[in-house]
């Protein structure tokens, strides 16, 4: 069993936060995607449910729907940008995505982020690292992460947004980015709740800026914390998947902590909440569906290392990584 904690501090647990992993579903997917090409330098692989290329909308609120989740937006464009965003060091260097893995899952049936949408992800990993990229389509599934057993129908885009496919895609997905990592017999740990107000600016925390939840999760297992120099994967949830909607359920049934548990892995689970002006607080990011930002709700630099979002990811990482 896994037994869950007030909210607290997140600890300093000496895990290898300089080559970690990241992934997510839609939103997360297009989050996990920036935060890869955004610090490249340090994050291993990467792993896309249903999201889209590099800085698809760019500037361009427009671009959301059509091409960036239900057209066909292609690779070349996000290439040129993420090249550029380098060239003026807003990034890290695209070199460094010649050794980047990149697993990425599209639903047959979704309709919200269309499989060629994905595809253009693919094309954009594999475009520096064509032998790292693997791309897949599966059958039946609609908008959502795939699982053995836990939550909607396969063919169904419904909250909680875990559907019940057969299937292992997590374990698979973790799998590929953590090539010849060995597995254990080990399989107890914890869901810290900690909380995330630290790593948001002060200014951005007091005026509700950044649309953070006040809390997140990490999934610790007990060798973690016993000495053991334990990796990091950050997974982050779809919109109207956070905490504050579903509480914790994307956290616990996803399918990432047993994974973690027999592979000494530390899964950070951020938090993302639903944020929208109102007569008295007009400034508000507008993100009613409580998605992570990937197209600039928080602000032109959303997809490079100085977005709010991406700096409170980093962060987090970091804490994760200091010693004891």
């Amino acid at each position: 069993m896994v037994a869950a904690m007030a909210a607290d501090r997140l600890p300093a647990l000496n895990a290898q936060g300089d080559r970690f992993t990241v992934s997510g579903l839609s939103s997360g997917a297009y989050m996990a995607v920036q935060v890869a090409v955004a610090h490249s330098a340090r994050v291993a692989g990467v792993g896309v449910f249903a999201g889209g290329p590099y800085y698809c909308v760019g500037i361009n609120a427009a671009r959301i729907e059509r091409p960036c989740m239900e057209g066909d937006p292609g690779a070349d464009g996000s290439i040129r940008d993420a090249e550029r965003l380098a060239g003026i060091r807003l990034i890290d260097s695209t070199e460094n995505l010649r050794r980047m893995r990149a697993w990425l899952l599209a639903g047959e049936v979704d309709t919200k982020v269309v499989p060629s949408v994905v595809r253009s992800s693919s094309e954009f990993f594999a475009h520096y690292n064509k032998a790292g990229t693997q791309f897949k389509v599966e059958p039946g599934l609609a908008h959502g992460l795939p699982t053995p057993s836990q939550g909607v129908a396969c063919n169904t885009s419904d909250t909680p947004f875990l559907n019940r496919c057969g299937v292992d895609r997590v374990g698979e997905m973790l799998s590929a980015l953590h090539p010849g990592i060995s597995a254990g017999t080990a399989s107890q740990g914890r869901v810290l709740e900690f909380a995330q107000a630290e790593f948001v600016p002060t200014w951005r925390r007091w005026w509700s800026m950044s649309s953070m939840a006040s809390a997140g999760y990490a999934y610790i297992p007990a060798q973690c914390e016993k000495g053991v120099r334990c990796v990091v994967h950050v997974a982050l949830h779809g919109c109207r998947q956070g905490a504050t909607q579903i509480k914790q359920v994307f956290v616990r049934d996803a399918g990432y902590n047993g994974w973690a548990a027999a592979h000494d892995t530390i899964v950070l689970y951020p938090q993302v909440q639903p944020s929208q002006a109102t007569m008295v607080s007009w400034w508000q990011p507008f993100n009613p569906n409580g998605c992570w930002d990937w197209w600039g709700y928080t602000g032109t630099d959303y997809a490079v290392k100085t977005g709010v979002q991406v700096k409170a990811i980093i962060a987090m990482v970091d804490r994760l990584a200091q010693s004891r």
